[in-house]
């Protein structure tokens, strides 16, 4: 059996000994970056697999006719019962200037019919008509390096805030001394893996009113293709992760997971 590629919240306390500085950039370290928005939404009276399938369907028609579309997109289930929502709907953009061009299209143009019409099937507005939207700058230390035969999966979060000791930079290194760990776990296994990562940091001051996050400065991103690929990988982190030496990031230890099933496919 061939293992699959995980990583916990602990992965990030990896070896990381270099020297904090306030002007470091995230991004700057990255392989690419994204704006990355997360619509909270509840479940109408009429959601079912049938309207909802219409529903989307219908919203990637509007989005294939727009000058600005949303370029990918996801929806994230969570494992854990939330008061704030059934469900998110993700919008991936490449930046924050291709999300703005993106809404003001869309608030001008097809989204109060098509708001009237499906919000008795699935709704990402508060009582104002306003989109319950938490929006990250996204940077990507570890890009897929293989194609999910099967789009869809498990997403993890860890949520994490710096210290006196570990910073920026301390991020970045651990990031990086992470990868070797990946690198030496896929070349044992003889396979790469759809997995990767991200960190998320937040365009908004948290801790967002009723969750159980709590306040972070960014929040470690997980992809894993399916359930056992995360299990596996578990296993395998527990035999051969290093123990964490150095400075540490203050992380809540859970992992917050959620089933992923994609919404839209970045069109080529």
């Amino acid at each position: 059996m061939k293992i699959k590629i995980i990583t916990l919240a602990g992965i990030i306390s990896l070896l990381a000994s270099c020297s904090e500085s306030e002007d470091i950039e995230i991004s700057d370290a990255a392989e690419n970056t994204a704006y990355v928005e997360y619509l909270f939404c509840k479940n109408g009276p009429d959601m079912s697999q049938e309207s909802f399938a219409g529903m989307l369907s219908e919203w990637n028609t509007i989005q294939d006719g727009m000058e600005n579309p949303v370029p990918m997109s996801v929806g994230l289930v969570p494992r854990t019962e939330t008061d704030l929502y059934d469900g998110m709907w993700v919008l991936v953009w490449q930046s924050k200037e291709q999300s703005e061009k993106g809404w003001q299209e869309w608030l001008a143009g097809p989204a109060e019919a098509w708001t009237e019409k499906t919000s008795s099937i699935l709704s990402c507005t508060d009582s104002n008509g306003d989109a319950i939207n938490y929006s990250f700058n996204v940077s990507n230390f570890r890009p897929a390096q293989t194609q999910d035969p099967e789009p869809g999966g498990v997403v993890g979060f860890n949520f994490c805030s710096y210290t006196d000791s570990f910073g920026p930079g301390e991020l970045i290194a651990a990031n990086g001394i992470y990868n070797q760990w990946l690198d030496a776990a896929v070349e044992a296994a003889g396979t790469e893996t759809p997995y990767f990562y991200t960190i998320h940091e937040p365009n908004f001051e948290t801790p967002i009113p009723g969750s159980s996050a709590g306040s972070y400065d960014y929040a470690f991103h997980h992809f894993w293709d399916s359930e056992e690929s995360r299990a596996q990988g578990a296993a395998l982190f527990a035999e051969t992760a290093p123990a964490p030496q150095g400075p540490q990031p203050d992380c809540i230890q859970e992992l917050f997971l959620f089933d992923s099933y994609p919404f839209r496919s970045p069109q080529i």
